[in-house]
């Protein structure tokens, strides 16, 4: 059987797992990639937690998402030989006494039980400022994305499957029912282009937003924890001693250069929740690509064939991208319905 060629625009955390999802017999799988330019995957943290904090509650379709994650990033652990997806527990610091009483209200019941872990008696280091206490997520974590996307990266170049270049959309041609970028011939195209959306007209009519964000790398005097510490921002450690610290919202703030301004608002929250000195290692700032409704957007595109987008995933590409990828690949294969909740189609007006 003849290999379909596959063309995914884009290798962020979004294309990469795509890429991985389709089956080497049946596809050839071809990444166009500019280097990662301004990829909010570069600077995410790279967090999942499964539940919601503002109203403690389970986050939308937690359980199906956790497990196509353990299964992909299982897969893509060991075609790639790393080690980089890690589960570690999560402790909210409640901001107040309601938060405090509304989490132990909701941990009695069964489902949003399953994910919190009873830590009466559990203490934090003691330069953690938790005056109302705080709750422990269970099946949280976090995925080493740089770690992830370079090894990734050297894995496609390798198998001659990258082609390191900015996409122009005026490369692009359909015609006969056949697909061409830059001269080559492709089956399906595939956008996973992450804030850039705009920038190409096949989908300026989805709803896609870039929201920059920033993070701090910081290496504390004092401090040391092996687990997420989250107080509305978060502390995730990321080994040798150091520290990830986010991260910023920033909509309608097209300078994508990091700001002293926001270095020192995500400095002043941490020192307000642990009382220690903090170096700045490193500061990175990136768009992720927000949408309303805070879901994926994934499918092919209503009018034209075999021409599909893969976006969307806003600050939660490390758990969404995974199912999201299953369900895309399977409609590609056997024509399997994508959940409305994701589907591209909910944004299409006729």
């Amino acid at each position: 059987m003849q290999k379909e060629n596959i063309l995914i625009v884009g290798q962020g955390i979004a294309g990469s797992v795509l890429a991985f999802q389709f089956p080497e017999d049946r596809f050839h799988v071809t990444i166009l990639d500019d280097g990662h330019l301004s990829s909010s995957s570069m600077v995410a943290a790279g967090m999942w937690n499964p539940l919601s904090f503002k109203k403690p509650s389970i986050g939308w379709n937690s359980e199906q998402l956790l497990d196509s994650a353990r299964s992909a990033y299982g897969r893509i652990s060991e075609k790639l030989k790393i080690d980089f997806f890690y589960f570690l527990p999560l402790n909210r610091i409640f901001p107040d006494q309601r938060s405090a009483n509304d989490w132990d209200d909701k941990s009695t019941e069964r489902t949003f039980g399953q994910f919190v872990i009873n830590n009466y008696g559990k203490k934090l280091h003691a330069l953690v400022k938790q005056p109302f206490g705080h709750g422990t997520v269970n099946h949280a974590g976090w995925c080493d994305l740089p770690k992830l996307l370079n090894t990734s990266r050297d894995f496609f170049s390798k198998k001659n499957q990258l082609i390191e270049g900015t996409f122009d959309s005026n490369k692009l041609h359909f015609d006969e029912d056949v697909w061409s970028y830059d001269g080559i011939k492709y089956n399906r195209i595939i956008l996973a282009i992450g804030s850039k959306n705009s920038t190409v007209s096949y989908f300026d009519w989805v709803p896609l937003y870039p929201n920059k964000g920033q993070v701090l790398t910081v290496r504390p005097k004092e401090y040391y924890s092996e687990e997420i510490l989250n107080y509305g921002n978060f502390v995730l450690p990321i080994g040798d001693g150091k520290y990830r610290v986010g991260g910023t919202y920033e909509f309608n703030d097209p300078n994508p250069s990091v700001t002293e301004e926001s270095k020192q608002k995500l400095l002043n929250k941490l020192q307000s929740v642990i009382s220690d000195e903090f170096e700045i290692v490193d500061q990175k700032a990136g768009y992720r690509p927000t949408i309303p409704d805070r879901r994926p957007t994934v499918g092919e595109h209503p009018n034209i064939k075999n021409l599909y987008l893969f976006n969307g995933f806003g600050s939660k590409g490390v758990m969404y991208a995974p199912d999201a990828a299953r369900q895309l690949v399977d409609f590609i294969m056997h024509g399997t319905p994508i959940d409305t909740d994701i589907s591209v189609r909910r944004y299409f007006k006729s």
